[in-house]
């Protein structure tokens, strides 16, 4: 790793972890967009983010909204609840939209209960005059229960009964609609064009749609007469076409079937249209609208505009009052007539947009109408994706995350995340404010990014765990565990990082490896160390003692603590012990290549620490009894031994089986020291015969006296019961020689070792 970015190398592998993370983010996108909350979320929050980003736009010049509010209650002099009016009043209304030239009327006012008669009779009469006047439906929903059949008992259904207005005013509108919101305030994303569980009604969106060019609907019958001979018979049958008495409302129903029944009919009619632009003749934009809506979807999520009064509103006793308003005001509009108050208090019939105001100010139900109208007219309406678009989007995003994020180290897995995260919103702003392609936010950016966020830190935490460990255990095969965390928690400082302690060394040495060396190649002699290694390693680890060092055939090993305790040496002597059964057990199961092995051991006060310079520091132990550990069993080779001890390493210990071998000053050292044999533990049978301990001692006991010749006595003897024995044939030979060489100076009893 480098900083914060892993280098390439093991690729496959990291991919395979980024995927696995990845999968699961995936998993966790998809599950989140199947439940209800998700698609909450997206509509209350993402598609608001995107809305208030973009900010208000032009709505088209051909929609207005005549607001009924409070203030025209006041001006007129009427009651607060617009019901109360007399209907006379929108009579009225009526005759003045038609003196402005108005396109259409769209009430978005309930008159299915009938009122004063004069009133009544004054509106109908003004809605047959019009001509153009759409009135609203209300829709009554009904459960009903039906048979099961042979299976015995009912389900229920739910069916919405279309109320109309009272019949007076029925029968003079150009179109009766429903138009279905939410019974209680909440935000609108979404609204009906036909509306299924009603028969397929068309609503005031849609049908006003249907109204607003009169023109572009005769041109439609007889494009679809000239294209489709099939469609326009049916056409025929069913009442609709050009001339004939027949409420537009059910004309778009009718068309709306032929569409869905032949869905290329749309795209054969766009083509014509395109032809007949091409051939000079000015574009239809309403005609294209008209047919896009008819073949559409049966609801359309709405492109809000901007906050409440965005689409150009009219207070109703401003248009019937007729100042200021101007004939170029209304011509040529559709307008929206119902509840878009300027005040919060007097809403009766308000919804939240993403665009609600801070005052609390929401938008009324006539101008949610008036949007969806827009919405159709622009064919701008918002499109979400559809719901297997969006799996595979989630799907890709959470892969990606997770290959993405697992690509970078601990400390840049946020920056990255920031970076890939705003990259995707960036993305979704542009397709929504060019495209009016609504992409989830929530989901990716909170349910996706966020836990991929965390879980690609976590694992990369695991990851560097696992690699620490895995250094920790590489550096514990050459270095004792507590120094490798030292060195795992700071190395700025190791260099200068000593421990002073007391401690036992042993040094081993196999006198055999010089010639295998040379015998075997050196991968077989790799193998066979590694073995020979292996087998004395696990007695000095299985005791407490940490391997210091090894070079070619020789190991160093410690047993340190910070203050002198006999259990430490008692440790050390049963691990030197079992290294020697451990050696036999080797070469015995290696008859061709043999290592016989010679140790000594010693005890005293050291210093750990790192030693080195310039950039290569090795961890050793430090003091005169590393060295003399390694006297003591290069004296075994003189000796004829294979386990020596100084004096001070077996004092006071029980349980072990010792042959004191006298006091030897070694080579390059000024103070003598008392050397041990260590045997076997105590009540082993493997064991010297009995009493040649103590004759050894006693011969020990001569020599050290200086009286040679009684000390040979007793050696030649040992010797002779015994057979051979390293420490008696040694000093045999060494009252040999004295005895033929005059001495030289004070007898001491001490050895001198002097050559190699």
């Amino acid at each position: 790793m480098r900083d914060g970015y892993i280098e390439a190398g093991g690729g496959a592998r990291r991919l395979f972890r980024g995927f696995g993370l990845g999968l699961f983010i995936a998993i966790v996108g998809l599950i989140a967009a199947g439940l209800p909350f998700g698609s909450e979320w997206e509509e209350d929050i993402g598609l608001t983010w995107l809305f208030r980003l973009r900010g208000p736009v032009a709505p088209p010049e051909e929609v207005a909204v005549v607001s009924i509010d409070r203030e025209s209650s006041k001006r007129l002099g009427l009651p607060d609840n617009p019901r109360k009016w007399s209907r006379e009043l929108h009579a009225r209304l009526l005759e003045r939209l038609t003196e402005l030239k108005a396109s259409v009327a769209v009430f978005d006012v309930q008159f299915q209960e009938p009122r004063d008669p004069a009133g009544d009779r004054a509106f109908a009469e003004a809605v047959r005059r019009a001509g153009n006047v759409i009135l609203f439906e209300f829709l009554k929903k009904d459960t009903l229960p039906i048979p099961m059949g042979n299976a015995g008992g009912t389900s229920e259904v739910v069916i919405e009964q279309r109320i109309p207005p009272i019949a007076t005013l029925a029968d003079g509108a150009l179109g009766l609609a429903p138009f279905a919101l939410p019974r209680v305030p909440r935000k609108v994303a979404e609204v009906w064009i036909f509306k299924p569980d009603a028969g397929g009604a068309a609503t005031l969106p849609m049908v006003a749609l249907q109204a607003h060019r009169p023109e572009s609907q005769n041109r439609l019958l007889a494009l679809i007469r000239d294209l489709d001979q099939a469609a326009y018979r049916q056409l025929i049958q069913a009442g609709v076409e050009s001339g004939h008495r027949k409420r537009i409302d059910e004309r778009a129903e009718v068309l709306r079937q032929i569409f869905l029944v032949d869905p290329s009919l749309a795209t054969r009619l766009q083509e014509r249209l395109d032809m007949a632009t091409g051939n000079g003749i000015p574009p239809d934009r309403h005609l294209s609208a008209l047919i896009a809506a008819l073949a559409g979807p049966s609801s359309i999520h709405l492109n809000y505009y901007g906050p409440p009064r965005t689409i150009d509103t009219f207070s109703y006793h401003q248009v019937l009052t007729g100042a200021p308003l101007l004939e170029s005001d209304m011509a040529g509009r559709t307008l929206f007539i119902g509840a878009a108050p300027r005040m919060q208090p007097e809403q009766r019939d308000g919804f939240y947009t993403p665009f609600t105001l801070h005052s609390g100010l929401d938008i009324g139900g006539a101008e949610i109408a008036a949007t969806a109208f827009a919405n159709l007219l622009d064919q701008n309406s918002i499109q979400p994706l559809k719901p297997l678009w969006e799996g595979v989007l989630l799907l890709l995003w959470g892969l990606s995350l997770g290959v993405v994020l697992r690509r970078f180290g601990g400390g840049w897995i946020p920056l990255a995340a920031t970076t890939v995260g705003g990259s995707y919103f960036a993305v979704a702003y542009l397709l929504f404010v060019r495209g009016n392609l609504w992409l989830p936010l929530v989901i990716p950016l909170l349910a996706q990014l966020v836990p991929a966020t965390f879980g690609a830190i976590l694992l990369r935490y695991r990851d560097l765990q696992r690699e620490r460990e895995n250094i920790r255990r590489a550096f514990g095969l050459h270095l004792p565990l507590p120094v490798v965390d030292q060195l795992a928690r700071g190395i700025d400082d190791f260099k200068g990082t000593t421990t002073h302690a007391y401690g036992v060394c042993l040094a081993t040495d196999a006198h055999e490896y010089t010639s295998l060396s040379e015998l075997l190649a050196p991968g077989e002699l790799k193998d066979l160390m590694n073995r020979y290694y292996e087998a004395l390693f696990a007695p000095v680890r299985s005791r407490g003692g940490v391997i210091a060092d090894v070079v070619g055939d020789s190991m160093l090993a410690i047993w340190a603590t910070d203050i002198k305790r006999p259990e430490l040496r008692q440790e050390a002597c049963k691990a030197a012990l079992e290294i020697l059964s451990a050696v036999d057990d080797f070469n015995r199961s290696s008859a061709e290549h043999q290592l016989p092995t010679r140790l000594g051991l010693h005890c005293g006060e050291l210093v750990l620490g790192h030693v080195g310079a310039v950039d290569h520091f090795e961890y050793r132990a430090i003091g005169d009894i590393v060295n003399t550990a390694s006297r003591v069993e290069a004296l075994g080779k003189r000796l004829g031994t294979r386990l020596l001890v100084s004096d001070e390493v077996v004092r006071d210990l029980d349980g072990l089986q010792i042959r004191p071998l006298g006091r030897f000053l070694l080579k390059g050292k000024t103070r003598p020291l008392g050397i041990c044999e260590l045997m076997s533990p105590k009540g082993s049978d493997d064991r010297p015969h009995d009493g040649v301990c103590e004759r050894f001692s006693e011969g020990l006991d001569a020599f050290q006296e200086g009286d040679l010749k009684r000390a040979l006595e007793f050696f030649e003897a040992i010797e002779h019961e015994l057979g051979n024995d390293g420490p008696t044939a040694f000093y045999r030979h060494l009252c040999r020689r004295h005895l033929a060489e005059p001495l030289v100076s004070e007898w001491t009893g001490i050895v001198r070792i002097t050559e190699k």
